[in-house]
């Protein structure tokens, strides 16, 4: 009579021991790529680093759209404050969380070091749009003898950087007045957009980012005659809003459709357009911010600041509210210049400077409470005034992994 054979369940140590037998490609193949996709996507960024070096099939996978989509759809629910530190020629990002309702106290927060991008002399950087930055750099490019600006594209999550074609000179064709990065949500589509000076009048580019080759500037038409666009900025739902003088010598607020390349105008409160006013995102609508009594930065002696909100676009109807500091403002601030960054989804304005000195803050003010908040970022290694240094904060930054 033959016995009957027992299953004896397996010893766990032999299953260990023979699951690490297995490389890493078989590892991978033997686990179902929507679970290897949801598991890659809880991970941090620099172990999607590590791990895209592991081999061709691991690297393979991390690059998948369905991956690189579904890990940018979780970093948008968890926006960063990502920070571009200039010191001589070398620029290095910093990220960290950006603080959902602060404490009253004083907190403290690290920073994260990404990467470091050599650059001979930052002008500007654009708001972060879906993980990517557009840098102007003023550069001395060879044969010539005044500096000129190359606009390079930056991912920090990733480490990749590529510069853009050259905008094209026209005849008698002045330095580049002003470019503007871009986001088209419908289309999914970068652009930026570069206004050059002509004989006394602006001509209009647009380069539509479609991976790095064959990049190519194409011209448009502006209908709404204007000048010396201003320095501050925003997109919201695929428009750019922007501050310039109109034919008339006023003040106008600029309106730049990036889907169909076509421009319109605003009729603005002067106060709300004119120098020394900050655009912002305030709950999905275009606000502007000025301090007072100084409109350009806001310190211990600023007393209040006024925001105007554009209500409807279409009937041109703004609405304005003064807020007043707190009596703690002055104490809290101390001896420190801020800026406006914009508005957080949790209703708070963030202010910074654009220096640091041996501790970086920045402020938090809240609408509803009428607070002020001052966190701490450790590991900003001090970035002192002068001509090639300081600091950019960047509101609302998201992490792409989508490598270019």
């Amino acid at each position: 009579m033959k016995s009957r054979r027992r299953n004896v369940p397996e010893d766990p140590q032999t299953i260990r021991r023979r699951s690490s037998r297995l490389s890493a490609d078989e590892l991978l193949s033997k686990i179902p790529i929507d679970l290897v996709i949801e598991i890659f996507s809880r991970l941090p960024l620099k172990s999607i680093a590590r791990c895209r070096c592991v081999s061709k099939r691991w690297a393979s996978a991390l690059g998948r759209s369905d991956f690189t989509e579904l890990f940018l759809t979780k970093s948008l629910a968890c926006p960063q404050l990502l920070f571009a530190c200039q010191k001589e020629s070398e620029l290095i990002f910093l990220s960290s969380p950006q603080p959902k309702n602060p404490d009253e106290a004083v907190s403290l927060i690290a920073a994260d070091h990404h990467m470091t991008f050599p650059f001979e002399r930052v002008d500007d950087i654009s708001i972060s749009i879906n993980g990517y930055v557009c840098i102007t750099d003023e550069r001395i490019l060879k044969g010539r003898k005044t500096p000129e600006d190359v606009l390079v594209i930056c991912n920090p999550s990733t480490g990749q950087s590529f510069t853009l074609p050259k905008i094209p000179k026209l005849k008698k064709m002045k330095r580049t007045a002003k470019s503007f990065f871009v986001y088209d949500p419908i289309e999914k589509q970068h652009k930026v957009l570069a206004m050059a000076r002509v004989d006394g009048r602006y001509v209009h580019q647009v380069l539509t980012l479609k991976g790095t080759r064959n990049l190519t500037w194409r011209m448009i038409e502006c209908s709404v005659p204007h000048y010396y666009p201003g320095p501050k900025c925003i997109c919201i739902d695929g428009v750019l809003y922007y501050g310039a003088l109109g034919s008339n010598k006023c003040h106008i607020l600029v309106c730049f459709d990036v889907r169909s390349e076509k421009y319109s105008s605003i009729k603005a409160i002067q106060r709300a357009v004119e120098e020394g006013a900050t655009l912002v995102n305030y709950k999905g609508k275009l606000a502007s911010l000025r301090a007072q009594p100084n409109p350009h930065a806001i310190s211990g002696t600023s007393t209040s600041f006024e925001m105007w909100i554009l209500e409807d676009p279409e009937k041109h109807e703004w609405s304005s509210r003064i807020y007043k500091l707190p009596p703690v403002w002055k104490d809290v601030v101390a001896g420190e210049v801020l800026f406006f960054k914009g508005v957080t989804a949790t209703n708070e304005i963030v202010l910074s400077p654009k220096t640091s000195s041996d501790i970086y803050y920045v402020y938090y003010y809240n609408f509803d409470k009428e607070s002020i908040t001052r966190v701490e970022f450790q590991g900003m290694k001090p970035f002192r005034k002068g001509w090639g240094s300081g600091v950019f904060t960047l509101l609302n930054h998201v992490e792409d992994v989508k490598l270019i």
